[in-house]
């Protein structure tokens, strides 16, 4: 008997085997203390109808493997409850409890809820999993329509409220054509965001069956994150599956199909928005919250900094520099006594090296400080591990003779230039025909420089290295302390390029 295939989405309820990849891949991940408070998640009146355990009431009784089972049923939610507070009470291995989970409570399947709030957990225990890209909701101007609230400034900001059932419904809406997907969108309560996870399922069909097949393709089957800060224009959207796996240009479409409805999902008939590129990509959500969050759309980072962060409490416009220096050097010392530093007692060595900075190494620092401020601070876990620019100002000016000689070579080196082909995916580095028109109109040559910055923290090394004299803090230009606030841009005349108001290439 032949299926169908249907137009439903994928309900929470729907199982899929534990010893299905997806599931593996995943609770393998996760620790101890995670495992138990998803069961405790789980087992709450609000999760039952589709995070329902194998109780003692579901044992069939022609059954004859009793003698088996590695874990006896409980009888009841409440009883269950009560296994899973003892074990977050006491120690013990994390094999333990997964074990407890796929091989006894749930051994009839991981529903499509656990699935995705397992993986939620793993994203919230390891913040720098995922590969994040920063966009821009912004409202399509409408010439049509006139303008009737003059309060109203700034069209691009005036932003739909974020309701998500109705959020969801339209998103449903848009997707359920194309796609089968299981949708789940939770609040986080420990950061200021709301996540949406999308689980697609390639396939015409939306059954447990379906599910439970195993395809040895990358594109089979795939989660794609998004993420809202409050109060923020901005969404957050996940660039690889939580897993790892390399991801197909099968799957790189259809993710892209979910980030393209999804301004569809927040728009009306009198407005229409639009995810517009702010050129910003990390691993790390807190330095998303920092340089894309509530209130950070204005790119005041770098020395910029401190007026964003309410670190002093004088007005912006009056603000006095040697009041913050004096009280800062106050409380250094101040805390340097607290800890002995300047005492030291008997039988310890005096620390000369601390006590006797020398005034070009205590200049350097005071450069830093005023070029990058409080940011890039290597423990401040707002780390960006890569920085790209493209350098579009035109070589120096040299004689005439080299300059005969350098045009001969520039020439030779466009024509290996065009003959070569360049593999994989072109880079957002590459110049358009727009700016390749605008590099003809130059007076001189402009070379094709490109310049990466790539570490654990990139703008605390570029402050350290000022700090060590390596790097001139006073001639050094203002993108590398990070204040543009972009993680790929163009450079020129010391500054980073913008197009229609977002800083970039």
């Amino acid at each position: 008997m032949a299926t169908m295939p249907d137009y439903k989405n994928i309900p929470h309820s729907h199982r899929l085997p534990v010893f299905h990849r997806e599931v593996q891949r995943t609770f393998m991940k996760l620790s101890r203390q995670s495992l138990v408070s998803l069961a405790q998640q789980w087992l709450s009146k609000k999760n039952r109808d589709f995070c329902r355990p194998y109780l003692l009431s579901d044992r069939n009784v022609a059954d004859d493997d009793e003698d088996d089972e590695l874990y006896e049923p409980a009888q009841s939610y409440e009883e269950l409850q009560e296994i899973y507070r003892e074990l977050a009470t006491r120690k013990g291995g994390r094999r333990e409890v997964l074990d407890r989970i796929l091989e006894g409570d749930w051994r009839t399947g991981i529903s499509m809820y656990q699935l995705a709030t397992a993986e939620i957990q793993y994203l919230l225990d390891h913040p720098n999993a995922l590969r994040w890209t920063a966009k821009r909701l912004t409202k399509i101007p409408n010439a049509r329509s006139a303008v009737t609230d003059m309060e109203v400034t700034n069209d691009s900001d005036h932003l739909p409220r974020f309701q998500a059932q109705t959020f969801m419904s339209n998103l449903a809406r848009e997707l359920t054509p194309l796609m089968k997907a299981h949708y789940l969108i939770t609040r986080i309560k420990t950061s200021p965001m709301t996540l949406l996870r999308v689980y697609i399922h390639d396939s015409p069909y939306s059954t447990e069956g379906s599910l439970a097949v195993e395809n040895t393709s990358t594109d089979s089957a795939k989660a794609v994150f998004f993420v809202w800060p409050n109060g923020s224009p901005f969404v957050y959207s996940s660039l690889a599956t939580l897993t790892g796996q390399v991801v197909g240009d099968e799957g790189r479409h259809l993710r892209d199909i979910v980030q393209q409805a999804i301004p569809k999902a927040f728009s009306r008939p009198s407005a229409r928005y639009q995810l517009t590129s702010t050129n910003f990509t990390t691993k790390s959500l807190d330095a998303l919250l920092t340089y894309r969050g509530s209130g950070k759309s204005n790119a005041a980072t770098g020395g910029w900094s401190i007026f964003q962060d309410h670190s002093f409490s004088q007005n912006a416009l009056d603000f006095i520099t040697t009041q913050r220096g004096d009280a800062q050097d106050k409380q250094s010392a101040e805390k340097g006594a607290t800890n002995g530093v300047t005492k030291p007692g008997p039988g310890r060595s005096k620390r000369a090296a601390d006590s006797t900075e020398t005034p070009e190494a205590k200049r350097r620092k005071e450069v830093a400080a005023g070029r990058f401020g409080p940011s890039a601070k290597s423990d401040d876990g707002r780390g960006l591990e890569r920085f790209e620019v493209r350098i579009d100002d035109p070589f120096p000016a040299v004689g005439e003779n080299n300059g005969a000689q350098l045009d001969g070579e520039t020439s030779n080196m466009n024509a290996q230039a065009s003959k070569s082909t360049r593999r994989g995916r072109p880079s957002l580095l590459d110049r358009t025909a727009e700016d390749l028109e605008d590099i003809q109109n130059e007076a001189g040559w402009v070379p094709n420089v490109r310049v990466t910055f790539q570490g654990t923290h990139v703008f605390a090394g570029i402050r350290q290295l000022v700090e060590e004299g390596i790097v001139d803090g006073e001639k050094m230009p203002g993108w590398m302390t990070g204040e543009a606030g972009v993680t790929i841009g163009a450079v020129r005349e010391g500054r980073i390029r913008s197009k229609e108001g977002v800083p970039g290439v």
